[in-house]
């Protein structure tokens, strides 16, 4: 009883809880008016709900499914049959090429997944009617077919030729006839093509006696023909009656309907004419055989029939066509696998497995070769090809230090020296051991190992089984991979393979020699410890051997001889006196801007200046900026590349001054300097030292200032002498109210910044030079007594929530 009341209680807790999102997102049906709905409209709708191309009575199940009344699925399926019906032509109309493709386009017809019935196999003969770019549509343009009946609606063009010359473009009328101009009605509906050209010759010679007498000639062809309606009944995906052309098939009809449906048959298609069965049209004749002589031309009020099929087949595993057959009565298992193409290449071809549904379960059924043309199917078998083991019957693997490794025949070398003198070895075989890796009568993995020069000498003899694999090891791999190592002043420094021998110039050269820089007096190899004979520990790491080589590396008696060993180091050292020059680059308002080699260590600022000829006049000194090859962090980067959007626009820098800044604001750091005092005081603190790759860019003298920040209008400010720090503030609308005055500042062209100071109750504002940005950042909002008091009411409220149900659970 407890535990029930807790429950409740939990379950309503969670109900209250779900209320608030239950009232606003309401479940609602969405109601769709069947009869405002367009044919259009209709056909999209059945595509978006998944409906299209389902029977009655899976139509009206799915459509239930989604929402639809029993009302509204009635109109539903009363819509469907208008539009099936409307769809052909009006009896007796004639149908052009461009009519049947309208009318084609009319029906929109869902073509059968190929793989609905089981897994991944297809049905055969199912591709046909699920490829949009198959078609079986009628040839137009063909001689017309000695059997063509003519009927009502045909159109006969009669060419006269020879002695006497006439031409004739005549309709059968509705009641059959033709009337020939000068020689009167001649009935031709219901007569072949061929009896009908006679007879119209015969009728003709009567005015044209040259026809008798083979001086004149007739010819008579099939012009417009007339549409014909055909219905399709039973199991096909779109049953109703179709308007076609006169040459239309049954393959042509069963093509526009769709195809058999999930149950309809291929093997047994049904044409009757006049209530009588004329022909049965089976589809695989045509796929296997090519044989169409069953698919008959088609007459008006023809009706079609697929029938429900009789048995099914699945064929699976190593055959050439996997798939689910249709067989018919008499088939076997030789007869499937004949329209299957035939067992695969892989196929174990001594039996088949066969999966058979009994009336309660299912059963294993194993058809050994010999029974395989006496073994008839039950609907619904699953039949299943084996492969072929999947190993050799006499095979053995060779691999290793041989000229001839690969898979050899345990038949023709049965022992292992023939396989040896056979596969050749290399010069560089381990002799002294090899392995062969086999399994033992219980099929567990056993290592045998074997002197290969007692293989060789026939003092040991092995014989091999089937699946053994032997391995012949090489003496280099063995070996640690010797290597030499060099750095410093060569053209390639890196690792180089040791050789028995190798000296000291031979490294060199392999390295490509020394490089401008290098010094041959102090040639460094240092040595691995590797003294077995001391067992003690030695706190030395390596032995270092210092050399002097001549540069040039010549061949003399005088050259020191040094034999290198695996695993040393050579470092050649650079030469204390090699110097390489150093650029710097000044920009802007100096007289000769340009790329400038540094002299010496001690040039500064204020020289570079005097060789680029000195300041201009509208120079501005104290904006000068330098930039400096030094690592920066990525908040270093986005500074410097502000800074340098800054100076491009707020003074005059030409274009390829402002690509290279731009180019060299993410690896370059901007460093502080003073350059007024600097050529005022030269050689002092603030002139300093040159360093490769620096940028020196002394801009104009800038007119204006600019405000940032928490003000009302951010914005740049005309300069005027005396002009402070509330002037630039005022001139921008003023603070926000957010804004934190105490913690606002000034930064200066050259990226000095001066902030505001307090002491007491008095402050004092840096002062404003050309080229300043003000910068008013925004005030750190701290939250009132009043808000904290608001959030801690509200925990509390809902501590005491959840303390009081606990209170009443545990009373229960």
């Amino acid at each position: 009883m407890k535990t029930g009341m807790i429950g409740f209680l939990m379950m309503l807790i969670f109900c209250l809880a779900l209320q608030p999102l239950l009232a606003q997102t309401p479940t609602q049906v969405q109601q769709v008016n069947i009869d405002q709905l367009t044919d259009q409209q209709l056909q999209q709708y059945m595509a978006q709900a998944n409906l299209a191309g389902l029977s009655e009575s899976e139509l009206e199940t799915k459509a239930a499914e989604k929402g639809l009344s029993q009302e509204q699925i009635q109109k539903l399926k009363l819509r469907l049959q208008n539009l099936n019906a409307s769809t052909p032509s009006a009896a007796g109309s004639k149908a052009t090429q461009s009519d049947m493709q309208t009318i084609r386009s009319a029906v929109t017809v869902k073509r059968p997944a190929a793989n609905e019935d089981t897994n991944a196999l297809k049905l055969f003969g199912s591709e046909l009617f699920s490829r949009e770019n198959i078609t079986f549509e009628p040839n137009l343009q063909m001689a017309t077919p000695k059997n063509y009946v003519v009927g009502t609606g045909d159109q006969l063009n009669i060419d006269i030729f020879g002695y006497s010359d006439a031409s004739f473009k005549l309709k059968v009328s509705p009641d059959g006839f033709i009337r020939i101009p000068n020689s009167g009605p001649v009935k031709v509906a219901g007569l072949p093509f061929e009896a009908a050209q006679l007879k119209i010759k015969g009728q003709l010679a009567k005015i044209y006696p040259q026809i008798s007498e083979g001086k004149t000639d007739v010819q008579v062809t099939l012009g417009q023909i007339r549409s014909i309606r055909v219905t399709l009944i039973g199991e096909v995906n779109k049953p109703g009656t179709y308007t076609l052309p006169s040459l239309a098939t049954i393959a042509n009809a069963l093509y526009e309907s769709g195809g058999p449906n999930k149950i309809g048959a291929y093997r047994n298609v049904a044409l009757y004419r006049g209530g009588k069965l004329m022909a049965t049209f089976d589809l695989y004749d045509f796929l296997l055989k090519g044989d169409l002589s069953q698919n008959l031309l088609l007459q008006d009020e023809d009706i079609i029939k697929v029938n429900p099929y009789e048995t099914r087949v699945a064929l699976n595993g190593a055959v050439k066509r996997k798939a689910i057959y249709e067989t018919k009565a008499g088939d076997n298992l030789n007869s499937l696998l004949k329209i299957a193409g035939g067992f695969a290449d892989i196929a174990f071809k001594d039996f088949i497995r066969v999966v058979r549904i009994t009336q309660s379960q299912k059963e294993i059924l194993i058809v050994k070769a010999a029974d395989f043309g006496n073994f008839t199917f039950h609907s619904g078998d699953s039949c299943f090809v084996d492969s072929v083991y999947n190993r050799f019957s006499n095979s053995v693997v060779l691999s290793g230090a041989l000229y001839h490794p690969g898979t050899y025949s345990v038949s023709e070398f049965p022992d292992l020296k023939g396989l040896l003198e056979t596969a050749g070895l290399r010069e560089e075989a381990y002799l002294k051991r090899g392995v062969i890796r086999r399994r033992d009568e219980n099929y567990t993995p056993v290592m045998l190992d074997f002197n290969v020069r007692d293989i060789l000498k026939g003092a040991t003899a092995i014989a091999l089984q089937r699946e053994d694999s032997i391995r012949i090891y090489s003496s280099l791999e063995l070996k640690p991979r010797d290597s030499v190592a060099v750095n410093g002043e060569v053209h390639k420094p890196g690792f180089y393979t040791y050789v028995q021998g190798m000296q000291l110039q031979d490294i060199i050269l392999m390295a490509g020699g020394f490089n401008e820089a290098a010094s041959g007096k102090r040639i460094e190899i240092s040595r691995r410890m590797k003294d077995s004979s001391q067992e003690q520990e030695s706190e030395r790491y390596a032995l270092i051997k210092v050399i002097e080589l001549n540069k040039e590396l010549a061949d003399t008696k005088a050259a020191p001889q040094f034999e290198l060993e695996p695993f040393d180091i050579v470092s050649v050292r650079k030469n204390p006196v090699y110097k390489e020059q150093i650029k710097v680059k000044i920009q802007g308002e100096v007289l000769y801007p340009g790329e400038y080699t540094v002299e010496s260590k001690t040039e500064t600022l204020s020289d570079l200046i005097v060789r680029a000829g000195g300041l201009r006049t509208n120079a501005f000194a104290e904006g000068a900026v330098l930039l400096r090859n030094t690592f920066s962090d990525s908040s270093e980067a986005k500074y410097a590349e502000n800074k340098m959007q800054s100076i491009q626009n707020q003074f005059s820098v030409d274009s390829l001054s402002k690509n290279l800044l731009k180019s060299i604001s993410q690896n370059r750091k901007i460093v502080g300097i003073r350059l007024n005092e600097a050529m005022e005081n030269p050689h002092s603190r603030d002139d300093i030292n040159l360093l490769d790759g620096d940028i020196l860019t002394v801009p104009e003298i800038p007119k204006t200032v600019q405000s940032f920040g928490a003000v009302y209008v951010p914005k740049k400010v005309v300069y005027r002498p005396g002009l402070s720090f509330k002037d630039i503030v005022e001139e921008s609308g003023g603070y926000l109210s957010t804004a934190s005055h105490n913690r606002s500042y000034v930064m200066y062209p050259n990226g000095e910044i001066k902030t505001i100071r307090k002491f007491l109750f008095f402050k004092s504002y840096p002062k404003i030079k050309p080229g300043s940005e003000v910068y008013v950042p925004l005030h750190v909002r701290k939250y009132t007594i009043s808000e904290v008091a608001s959030v801690g009411a509200a925990s509390a409220s809902i501590a005491a929530l959840f303390i009081s149900m606990i209170y009443l659970i545990r009373s229960l």
